[in-house]
């Protein structure tokens, strides 16, 4: 069960640094994915996809625009 839930801490972390990466338009550097991995860290399944969620929008509404 613990690694199931590793896994898809790995995945959600992946879709999110992909996600911020997208929106920059530029890879992020070391101490940035550090500062997200670190923040992220303190959420729980549920929180993570919410933020996950969030991001996804802010994305979409931001390439919308441009």
């Amino acid at each position: 069960m613990d690694e199931l839930k590793t896994q898809d801490r790995e995945n959600t972390m992946r879709e999110i640094y992909s996600i911020l990466e997208g929106g920059l338009q530029r890879e992020m550097h070391k101490g940035e994915y550090k500062l997200v991995s670190e923040w992220v860290s303190g959420f729980n399944l549920e929180e993570r996809a919410t933020i996950l969620n969030m991001l996804k929008e802010l994305t979409n509404k931001h390439i919308r625009i441009d």
